[in-house]
């Protein structure tokens, strides 16, 4: 994907979406499938994970990805946010069932994916258990993510028990779906986002995700810690793709 500096977009009218470049960052192709599959065109802008981002800090008030800035709005972080301007600049089907309940549903399922102690959270602290046995406290404290996450060998079980009981829910749920799908009878926000954020668990192909080799190493290293999963969620992942979404990434 060809990127834009914050200098480049800031200024620029329009929808300008924030991703991590280089990697195929859940929360990034999470919100940047939101637009693509509401046909919203937007200018994409360069987050560097792991790093200070002064500039976009300036800019947004926020070092990660994604941020989606349209014009003079807000800059909007969370997924909720960037769903919700998805749906009102966009076309097609809604992600956002008309149901209540399933709505509720679909709200509560990407928080736990997609939010703060949810699925990836707790992937992202048994990865930092990993790297932590491998480097000194001086390399973990030059790794901003060591912080933000709170990382404390203590909490690691927790975080797999945790991770656990997010697959075995998000398994029974499939199961007991008549048509396939998380919430309600139709594709939602809440398959898309798992879409992605299944590569934490188990990444797609280099064919269709072709990320840095020691990038795939790391991120195949939580499902290593965690009880073997119900083959249904990755096969649900698998036909999201098939009907819904674009494939390969670019990032």
């Amino acid at each position: 994907m060809d990127y834009l500096s914050v200098e480049e977009a800031r200024d620029l009218s329009g929808l300008k979406l924030v991703l991590t470049g280089g990697v195929p960052g859940p929360w990034s192709e999470a919100a940047k499938a939101l637009f693509n599959h509401h046909k919203v065109p937007f200018h994409p802008v360069l987050q560097v994970g792991g790093q200070s981002n002064d500039a976009l800090v300036a800019w947004t008030g926020h070092r990660n990805a994604p941020v989606a800035v349209l014009n003079d709005e807000a800059p909007r972080v969370r997924s909720m946010e960037i769903l919700e301007l998805a749906e009102r600049l966009g076309s097609g089907q809604s992600l956002i069932p008309g149901d209540r309940e399933a709505r509720i549903r679909m709200v509560g399922l990407i928080n736990e994916m997609a939010g703060e102690q949810g699925f990836a959270w707790h992937c992202r602290v048994i990865l930092l258990d990993t790297w932590a046995s491998q480097i000194d406290q001086a390399g973990q404290d030059a790794n901003p993510m060591f912080k933000e996450y709170g990382y404390d060998a203590k909490t690691v079980e927790h975080s797999i028990s945790t991770a656990d009981s997010f697959l075995e829910g998000l398994a029974a749920d499939l199961h007991q779906s008549s048509q396939g799908y998380l919430v309600g009878e139709q594709f939602s926000a809440a398959d898309l986002y798992w879409a992605y954020f299944s590569n934490l668990l188990n990444p797609m192909p280099h064919d269709v995700n072709p990320m840095p080799d020691r990038l795939r190493q790391s991120y195949e290293l939580p499902a290593k810690r965690l009880q073997p999963y119900d083959p249904i969620v990755i096969e649900h992942r698998d036909r999201m793709f098939r009907d819904y979404l674009i494939l390969p990434l670019s990032f």
